[in-house]
């Protein structure tokens, strides 16, 4: 037995490929040469033929060796004379047969190669002159979809024979061609190019359905398709189990959903929509089980040719009903070190649990399409369970190599991170996405209760517990200096090699990079627990709260009144409101040592993001508001309360407005509304007021001189003040409609107030019309001044009557006669401070109520008020300076 070789003498290399098929000795010999990058190359492979199949190849072999021109009409053309007209006629349907059964062995033995040389085998096929007549389209085809023409009787029915013949054999060309469409672009020769690259395949399960879509190579290929094979394999651990037998569908009962998208439905036994007596009506003979893995495998049939299997893996959902709760409840923890992770799998297929996929995005970015910092698969081995607690899951990361070896970076301390957590149940299912946001937290450790501290001493020097005295920090390490004898600190550390390994250098002396800010001082000059340590964080997510330096744990030892700066320890905050609102962030108490410790507030999440503020010494510096829902402050804590600060924050709805510092604020408690930083705002300014109790009110007052009453009063009807943090809320104050007094006092009707400041757009100068301020005040809640009257009749009065008022009183009085009657009020004598202290009327029970009555000062009496309703309510109020003798009043029921 010969086999084919390139001959010996080829020495020139060409940019081609070529496969050919020669009879050698009573064997097909499929030759590949590929001349495009080395020379000299020949692989062959060999297969039995068949006397018949041996013409075929013969006449092959002819029809390769004809001329271009003969080439090109070749459909026209009669085959070689290999045999007569008779013999031909007769052979010719086993000629086919036998030329299909070739070409699948050929077929077969491309695809059992794994060698590289097969893998240009697109090329291949393109450039082979034989597999490109084979593979052509471009005779007329006919198949299920086509029909042959029909042969008319006469002098024309050799040539009605020898078309027909030409349909069988491109009807056969098709279907190689489609059954071997996974290794060549068909597209190359579609006339039509409607086709997917890869033939695709999906399935799902719903409502006792199984619906499978598959595409075909090309819309051509859907003309000579006569079906598909439909096999289900059961999935366990890796190997496939065949579930049932095949199932062929016939062309005719698939639905074609597009010019290359198919479909098909089965139903599950004995389920309901089962059409009965429907020839294209399919269904699974066994049930699909919950939980469960399966592959779908969907084989085309090309005439008697398959084509390639094409698979998909399909998960059986669990069968609830609409109150079932899907997403896993997720709990989170972390430290710098460690991450904490319980879920509870409320899926009801916990027992397929295979893996735990997480995402770690730093700073919560994942919602502004930031990559994340960290992907994590873990394996079901990591994970811990409860005895008896099948859904119940644990982890902790990270977990020990020899059990679960994963790879896990430890996460920044005192950083927001925002976690994607999803179970996997297959290589295909993943449960729904359940997210948790985490701080790494960090507990204080300033605790230095080691004699042998720099801080019993001066500047530079440390304390030497042998000798008992302060020594000098210069000579650290200087072993010649006998003076130094016994003082083990100054001796410690003092290997240089330290340093060339990371460690933290103080001076003369390299101490490991672990001893540094772990809350002692291990170098003599204290360097390695200076102020810039992260000693303590923690994060705050209610809508508002407060905050302030902590007070550190004092030291059994007096400390130098030079070291007192050096005791300080960073802390960080960070708040977290609703995605939807900003922060505002005031400072109550703020004293801090001067350009030594600065407080610093960042505009996000984290001590990257822009900075808001920067500020030290013992002046309060002004309201800054967040431009998102985060707000990062740093600040430094003491061992004394009389330094550091106390910071208040509240959340208000996001707003397109610019934050611009000193337009607007958040006040907590009493505080004072300064003169702007800004000169021209378009929208004015928002200040957010809040008393210190629910049930206390607020005051808000100024005072103007005469010198420069004008420009104040133009001021003034820019402002707008409202009860509440809405403008839909109750006014308290209109500018525009109020008339202009020297003094201004407005009274909170709940424990909430908003001043909306718009500043004239004729301002030239910086700072002119707002050299003054306006004050606030809590109005404390008076609750024995609260009176609640039911009689017919009865008598009112101010406090101490008739002697003054106290100051800063809120009394109210509740007058309720019977049903149907109304409310008399008559007025003996009224004298309060004008513009000050006022008495309000409401036509009602509350202070939402029609407002009757608001008068000040000195009124001439008597005078009277009626009521609408069988209610009314009496309010006085006084500021925190200057009373007078009150009021007196008689009501009576009408």
């Amino acid at each position: 037995m010969s086999f084919l070789r390139v001959p010996p003498h080829v020495t020139t290399c060409k940019q081609n490929s070529r496969v050919t098929l020669r009879i050698v000795e009573n064997r097909v010999a499929f030759g590949f040469e590929n001349l495009c990058y080395r020379c000299n190359v020949a692989k062959v492979q060999t297969c039995p033929i068949t006397e018949i199949s041996k013409r075929v190849i013969l006449q092959q072999q002819n029809q390769h060796s004809r001329s271009e021109e003969e080439e090109d009409n070749a459909d026209d053309a009669k085959p070689a004379a290999i045999c007569n007209v008779v013999e031909c006629s007769k052979l010719f349907n086993p000629r086919l047969e036998a030329m299909e059964m070739a070409v699948k062995k050929i077929a077969l033995a491309i695809l059992s190669q794994t060698s590289d040389v097969f893998a240009p085998i697109k090329e291949i096929l393109e450039e082979d002159p034989t597999f490109t007549s084979i593979l052509s389209l471009n005779s007329t085809i006919y198949s299920s979809s086509t029909k042959a023409p029909s042969v008319s009787n006469g002098t024309h029915k050799e040539d009605g024979q020898k078309q027909e013949k030409n349909f069988a054999v491109a009807n056969l060309k098709r279907a190689v061609k489609c059954s071997l469409a996974h290794l060549v672009d068909i597209n190359l020769t579609d006339p039509e190019p409607y086709y997917e690259p890869l033939p695709q395949i999906t399935a799902l399960f719903t409502k006792d359905i199984l619906k499978i879509e598959w595409s075909v190579p090309s819309a051509e290929c859907v003309k000579v398709s006569s079906g598909v094979r439909i096999k289900i394999y059961e999935s366990a651990d890796g190997y496939k189990v065949p579930l049932e037998a095949p199932i062929f569908v016939p062309q005719k009962c698939i639905k074609k959903i597009a010019k290359t998208l198919h479909s098909i439905n089965l139903a599950s036994p004995f389920s309901s929509s089962t059409s009965r007596g429907n020839a294209c009506a399919f269904s699974l003979t066994k049930n699909l089980t919950q939980c469960r893995s399966y592959i779908v495998e969907v084989v085309i049939n090309y005439q008697s040719l398959a084509g390639k299997a094409m698979q998909t893996e399909l998960v059986i959902p669990l069968k609830l009903n609409e109150k079932a709760h899907l997403k896993p409840l997720i709990s989170a923890s972390a430290s710098s070190s460690s991450l904490t992770l319980n879920w509870e799998d409320n899926s009801g297929c916990a027992p397929q649990l295979t893996s735990l996929n997480l995402e770690i995005f730093q700073d919560g970015m994942v919602d502004k399409g930031e990559k994340a910092n960290a992907t994590v698969v873990i394996p079901r081995s990591c994970f811990k369970q409860p005895i008896g607690e099948g859904n119940l899951f644990s982890l902790t990361l990270p977990t020990s190599e020899l059990t679960c070896p994963i790879v896990w970076k430890p996460l920044d301390v005192c950083r927001k991170y925002k976690i994607n957590m999803s179970s996997q149940y297959s290589s295909t299912w993943n449960g729904p996405s359940s997210s948790s946001e985490i701080f790494t937290e960090q507990e204080g450790n300033f605790a230095p209760d080691s004699p042998n501290v720099f801080l019993r001493c001066p500047i530079h020097q440390f304390y030497c517990q042998y000798q008992q005295r302060c020594m000098h920090t210069s000579n650290a390490c200087n072993n010649d200096n006998n003076d130094y004898d016994g003082c083990e600190s100054e001796k410690r550390y003092c290997e240089q090699d330290v340093c060339y390994k990371g460690g933290f250098r103080c001076g003369q002396q390299c101490i490991p990079k672990e001893l540094l800010c772990n809350g002692n001082f291990d170098c003599v000059d204290g360097s390695d627990e200076g102020p810039d340590c992260e000693n303590t964080c923690f994060q705050l997510t209610n809508p508002s709260g407060n905050f302030s330096s902590q007070k550190l744990h004092m030291p059994p030892y007096e400390i130098h009144w030079d070291k007192i700066v050096n005791t300080a320890q960073n802390t960080k905050v960070l708040i977290s409101v609703q995605s939807t609102h900003h922060i505002w962030l005031t400072f109550n108490k703020f004293n801090t040592f001067q350009n030594q410790h600065i407080v610093k507030v960042y505009d996000g999440p984290y001590s990257t993001s822009p900075l808001l503020l920067s500020h030290n010494g013992s002046t309060k510096p002004y309201s800054v508001r967040s431009s998102s829902s985060d707000l990062f402050v740093e600040f430094p804590s003491y061992l004394s309360t009389t330094y550091g600060i106390e910071a208040f924050y509240t959340s208000v709805r996001s707003t397109d407005d610019q934050f611009l510092p000193g337009c607007g604020g958040y006040i907590y408690g009493d505080g004072i509304i300064p003169k702007s930083l800004a000169t021209t705002f378009n929208t004015g300014c928002f200040w957010y007021i809040e008393a210190t109790q629910s049930d206390d009110t607020l005051l808000l007052k100024t005072n103007i001189s005469d010198s420069d009453a004008y420009r104040k009063l133009q001021f003034y009807r820019t402002l707008m003040v409202y009860d509440g943090w809405n403008t839909d809320g109750l006014v308290l104050y209109d500018g525009k409609e109020c008339e202009y007094k020297k003094k201004v006092t407005i009274y909170s009707i709940t424990h909430k107030m908003m001043v909306h400041i718009k500043i004239p757009i004729w301002t030239t100068t910086p700072n002119e019309n707002l050299d003054f301020s306006w004050w606030i005040t809590t109005q404390k809640s008076t609750p024995h001044c609260n009176n609640h009257f039911e009689e017919n009749t009865g008598t009112i009065k101010s406090p101490n009557y008739p002697t003054f008022y106290p100051n800063s009183v809120d009394c109210r009085w509740n007058i309720k006669v019977e049903p149907g009657s109304k409310v008399r009020l008559l007025f003996a004598l009224f004298e309060t401070q004008a513009d000050a202290d006022y008495l309000y009327v409401y036509d009602g029970p509350t202070l939402r109520s029609t407002l009757l009555l608001t008068k000040s000062g000195l009124v001439p009496t008597p005078f009277v008020v009626n009521s609408s309703t069988n209610q009314v309510l009496v309010r006085f109020v006084s500021d925190e300076d200057t009373s007078s003798p009150g009021f007196l009043a008689a009501y009576s029921s009408v």
